[in-house]
């Protein structure tokens, strides 16, 4: 990075991947990010860890959730976290909110709503680029507002495997999908194994192989011949 000028903002995703520590011990997760840590303090950047929340936690303290050890958000000054609230009764998808779960140097609650949109680039319009829009000021703790997110139309918290057929239904909206990189995303996601298998047998997702060349691959059932690739 220094010679290539050096960075400002250096972004990992997933930031599990950063160490080959065992992720659930909590010296062995500090040591392995910390020559991570040294780096970006070398280039005097911001460093922006990615991770997800452990499937079929809802309702504890957001860094206690994250998946792996506590070190990821221990770790960090600042942790956010994002969630989508529920549809409304219309069909409206529920707004999405980014919220501070951490802040050594500053309030450890409150924050917005925003929205991602598709807009022309100001300079190019023939290129479409993706944007945060944001809207109006959120009150409360990460935890309030997430148990929310997360509860359904009576209130109840979603259990892990209704957590992993909304992981399921989202990742195979667009059509068929590796199956070896929908474990892969699963797992970066907080979904265990066996929830996974759990959620493709209620959700009767069809695994399909092409070919003796090609790999396995997972798509949702009853989708029309034409939209298959």
């Amino acid at each position: 990075m220094q010679a290539a000028g050096g960075a400002s903002l250096i972004i990992v995703d997933p930031i599990v991947s950063a160490t080959t520590a065992d992720s659930h011990k909590n010296s062995e997760t500090r040591r392995g990010l910390q020559p991570l840590v040294d780096m970006a303090a070398e280039l005097d950047a911001a460093l922006l860890g990615i991770t997800h929340f452990t499937k079929g936690s809802a309702g504890r303290d957001p860094i206690d959730r994250v998946t792996g050890s506590v070190a990821f958000g221990a770790l960090a000054r600042i942790v956010m976290v994002t969630a989508r609230q529920r549809d409304g009764d219309d069909g409206v998808p529920g707004p999405r909110t980014l919220m501070r779960a951490k802040s050594n140097i500053g309030p450890d609650d409150g924050g917005f709503v925003y929205e991602l949109q598709r807009v022309p680039l100001y300079e190019n319009p023939d290129i479409i680029a993706s944007v945060v829009s944001w809207g109006e000021k959120v009150e409360g703790s990460a935890r309030e507002i997430l148990a929310e997110a997360e509860s359904d139309s009576d209130g109840e918290a979603k259990s892990a495997l209704e957590e992993a057929k909304d992981f399921l239904l989202e990742i195979l909206a667009d059509g068929p999908k590796p199956a070896k990189e929908v474990r892969r995303e699963a797992s970066d996601y907080g979904v265990a194994k066996r929830t996974l298998d759990r959620a493709k047998a209620d959700l009767n997702v069809k695994a399909m192989k092409r070919d003796m060349k090609s790999g396995w691959t997972w798509e949702l059932p009853n989708r029309n011949p034409e939209e298959r690739q």
